[in-house]
Parts: C-alpha cells; sequence; structure tokens
C-alpha cells in the first residue's frame, strides 16, 4: 500500500498592497472607535498604517467633522459624574467606574485631554476620559492668583493637527487677576507632566474706576495661537501663547452693543477670532476682521432666530448659551427644563444631547471631540488588549 501522500503546506496570504490598506482603513467609520481598535491588532502593519500621523490626517480630512463621544461639565449635585457619554458611545466599565472625577470640577478640554482640579488632593488633573490614563501636579507650583485656566497640546504651534497627539505633552495655561491700586493681570504657562512654570511669563495693568477687572467662569478659545477668555468691562484677555515671540496678553473689545448678552468666544469660519452672543432667542455670529489700515474690528455676520430651531415650552422661557465646539462648528444651548440642544452653524441642523442630570444654568458644557482623541485606541500592543477587553465588558460580549 502506498504510503499517504501529504500535501505542501499552504503560503500565507499575501499581504495587500499599502496603498490599498490605507484606503479600506481610511473607510472605518469614527462612529464606532472599537472598530479601529480591533483592526490594529490584525497584524503590525495595520497597527503601523492606523498609528501613522499623515493616515490620521487623511482619517480626518475625509470624516470631515470629529465626532462627539461626550460631554464634560459640573453638575449642581457633586456626586454626578463630570463626564456624559454621547448615547452613541459607551466607556469601558472599568475605565468609567475608576476614573469619573466626582469631587472634580471641570476647567478646559482640548486636544483630547480635559483639565481638572481636584478638591480633595489640590491638584490640577489633566485626564482622558476615554483610557482613563491622567497626569497631575500640585496646586502649590501654581499661584493662587490664577483664576482660569485652559489645556492644550504642546505642539500646537509647530503644524500638530490633533489627530495623532493624545500621547502628549500638554501644557496647562493659566490667567487671573491680582487686586491693589490697580488690576494686575498675569499669565502663565507650566507643563502637565513636570508641573514646571515654563518662561517667560507676561503681566498686564489695567485700572478701572467703578469695578475691577475680572474673568468668566467659562473655558477659553485657540484661535490663532492664542487663548481668549471672556472677561468684565465688555472685552476678551487675549494670551498669545503660539506666536513665537515673549508671551503677551492684551484685551479685545467686544462688540458696542445695548443687548449683547451671554457670549462665547471661537474660530470664525476663515480661521480667525470669533463670538457667539445670544440675546433673547436670537443667535448672533461675529467675526474679528482687520481693516486696510491694519484697524481691527467686529462684524455680525449672522443672526439665528432660535424660536423657530428649538422646542421650546413658553416663548418667555430663558435659554443659556453653555459652549461651543471647535472644529465641530456647532453651539450648545441649554434650556429652563435641563434640556440641551446642539446647533449646527452651517446646516442649523438641531440635536438634542442625550440626558444630563444636574445642568447649571450659569454652568458651561464642553464637548469631547472624538478624531482629537483617535490615537489614545492605538498606542500599542498593552493599550490594544485592554480597550478590546474593555470595549467587551462595556457590551457584555
Amino acid at each position: 500500500m502506498a504510503p499517504p501522500t501529504t500535501s505542501a503546506p499552504m503560503a500565507p496570504p499575501r499581504e495587500l498592497i499599502p496603498d490599498a490598506l490605507a484606503e479600506i482603513l481610511l473607510r472605518l467609520p469614527p462612529s464606532d472607535p472599537a472598530s479601529l481598535v480591533r483592526a490594529s491588532a490584525v497584524c503590525k502593519p495595520w497597527l503601523r498604517t492606523l498609528t501613522d500621523p499623515a493616515f490620521l490626517r487623511r482619517y480626518r480630512a475625509f470624516h470631515g467633522a470629529p465626532l462627539v463621544l461626550g460631554f464634560l461639565h459640573n453638575p449642581d449635585d457633586r456626586d454626578l459624574p463630570r463626564f456624559v457619554p454621547n448615547a452613541a458611545f459607551r466607556q469601558p466599565r472599568a475605565t468609567a467606574a475608576a476614573a469619573d472625577h466626582r469631587k472634580c470640577c471641570v476647567l478646559d478640554c482640548r486636544h483630547g485631554r480635559a483639565l481638572l482640579y481636584d478638591f480633595r488632593s489640590c491638584e490640577f488633573v489633566a485626564w482622558d476620559p476615554i483610557t482613563g490614563r491622567e497626569s497631575r501636579i500640585p496646586d502649590k507650583k501654581v499661584p493662587g492668583v490664577y483664576t482660569n485656566h485652559a489645556v492644550l497640546c504642546a505642539a500646537a504651534g509647530a503644524g500638530c493637527d490633533h489627530s495623532g497627539c493624545g500621547g502628549g505633552p500638554f501644557l496647562m495655561a493659566s490667567v487671573g487677576v491680582f487686586r491693589s491700586d490697580f488690576d494686575q493681570v498675569d499669565g502663565d504657562l507650566f507643563s502637565l507632566e513636570t508641573g514646571a512654570r515654563i518662561p517667560p511669563t507676561d503681566s498686564l495693568y489695567l485700572e478701572y474706576d467703578r469695578y475691577a477687572y475680572s474673568l468668566e467662569v467659562q473655558p477659553a478659545a485657540l484661535v490663532g495661537g492664542a487663548l481668549y477668555f471672556v472677561g468684565s468691562h465688555g472685552t476678551l484677555l487675549r494670551y498669545k501663547i503660539l506666536c513665537g515671540r515673549p508671551l503677551l496678553l492684551s484685551l479685545v473689545k467686544l462688540p458696542k452693543r445695548k443687548h449683547l448678552g451671554s457670549v462665547v468666544a471661537m474660530e470664525a469660519e476663515d480661521g480667525g477670532l470669533g463670538l457667539a452672543s445670544m440675546y433673547r432667542y436670537s443667535l448672533h455670529l461675529w467675526s474679528r476682521e482687520t481693516g486696510a489700515e491694519g484697524d481691527a474690528s467686529w462684524v455680525e455676520r449672522r443672526v439665528i432666530d432660535l424660536k423657530k430651531l428649538l422646542p421650546v415650552s413658553s416663548p418667555k422661557s430663558p435659554l443659556c448659551l453653555s459652549g461651543f465646539a471647535q472644529g465641530a462648528d456647532f453651539v450648545l444651548v441649554s434650556t429652563d427644563d435641563d434640556a440641551v440642544f446642539t446647533i449646527d452653524l452651517k446646516s442649523l441642523q438641531v440635536s438634542k444631547v442625550r440626558e444630563m442630570d444636574g445642568v447649571r444654568r450659569d454652568g458651561h458644557i464642553i464637548p469631547y471631540l472624538v478624531l482629537e482623541a483617535l490615537r489614545h485606541f492605538l498606542l500599542g500592543p498593552s493599550d490594544i488588549l485592554r480597550a478590546i477587553r474593555g470595549y467587551n465588558l462595556a457590551n457584555g460580549m
């Protein structure tokens, strides 16, 4: 009897052409971040493609505006979580349970990091709500005069598009007012990895006859290498931090309008400084333009009648301008019955945010955008396994 013939081992499948692979991965939906995690776990070439900064830039450009994974706010009830996931996104249980920071105050969120202040430990916390990673710096390293703070990628002034900067490093910009015979406005930068102050610092001296200068408790807008904080006396405080020159503090006057209402600094359609103001049921959009002789002024671009867009219970019900999503071009508006809506400034499409308990009427809501944090899911094999395990637990798999 003839011995059985053995077939030759099958050759491994041929790898996809790199260009074809990139085109396939480019079409994975950002609404399902776990699909990116699973794809990056297939093999090293796929991981290299998905973590390539050039691919991440293409991915962001292909899918358009960033996806909102959730919202950060400071609820009335201090026992409620600070991060509220969007209905389409579910945090892994371990991350959600271990790092909801219920005893912290939300200060800012930008480039994939939320900035909090922990009242128990007296520390500033740079936190990623998706992976739970965080870094802390003691309060004692930051002078108490600073009353408003912003977080940003340390490479924001070097051409980084923030699609792959989730790993850091990050900076905290702090501004505040010291009162004596005059108002001294100070600005400083700190490393969120080491807590070290980054020179140089800057100060601005103001003098008002009736009321001292103060800053509103709301996030700043990052436009053209400068942070803009809403201040008193009809002004924005401009803090130039990424312009390749010594740090510079200055004031920008708001539009002269009898009933300007609540305001939010933002990026205009042309990438310059913009402003949203709301009085009663009218939302006004402004842009800052420079004339032929170098003088800058505000130009009102649009007026949106919110009564035609929002399902309000009464024409007299007050509305609150609660925030702006930079890069996604929508504003957040809350009503007197704790409902929160997003208004797309291009299409005027209105969407109701999932229920958020304890929304404060005078508080601000900060969106957390997915494409700025995309690379958090794709940092390495251990991170991939941890993300897949968390995703499976959250979805009962």
